[in-house]
């Protein structure tokens, strides 16, 4: 009965040890630039098919403000530059994820079209364009700090509820 007592003690203590570092109630500050690059959902292959950087600034609150700017086919002659503004009351972080909704209007009075390999969508004049990250980081087990984030992205034009381009993001902060 005493080994059965000190086998369950001991198993339980591993258990709250274990538990304990899944119990950071403090999300992290992920405050500043993260680059990184983009891989479309529907074809993963395409080489050079978009680099993101975000600024991020963070409050007290831990919500998100500043800048996403995504250039589709960097360093070639057909590359097409986004820039939004962070939305700061859809853009958080807590212990598990980080979500950045970031948007703009065209404004340039004509579509914006984006072309690669065997794809290609428009953003009309304009309608307004949305980006959204959902980055897992699940800090409340890591602790500590991060520098790199992974998940997903799409892009939606207008109150549309089907992306436009959606994905894989991974970002490195700078």
């Amino acid at each position: 009965m005493v080994k059965r007592f000190v086998v369950l003690l001991t198993v339980l203590l591993f258990a709250v040890g274990a538990a304990g570092g899944c119990l950071n109630q403090t999300p992290p500050v992920l405050k500043g630039t993260w680059s990184g690059n983009l891989s479309r959902a529907s074809n993963p292959t395409i080489q050079n098919f978009a680099n993101v950087i975000i600024v991020l600034d963070q409050n007290e609150n831990n919500q998100f403000s500043g800048t996403v700017t995504v250039t589709y086919n960097p360093n070639t002659s057909n590359s097409v530059t986004l820039n939004a503004t962070i939305v700061s009351g859809e853009s958080s972080t807590n212990e598990w994820n980080a979500t950045i909704k970031a948007n703009e209007i065209n404004n340039t009075g004509s579509d914006i079209t984006i072309s690669s390999g065997n794809f290609s969508f428009k953003i009309p004049a304009g309608n307004t364009y949305t980006f959204t990250f959902i980055l897992p980081h699940a800090y409340a087990c890591r602790g500590g700090e991060l520098n790199e984030l992974v998940g997903t992205y799409a892009l939606n034009i207008g109150n549309d509820v089907n992306p436009i381009d959606s994905g894989a993001v991974n970002l490195v902060k700078q």
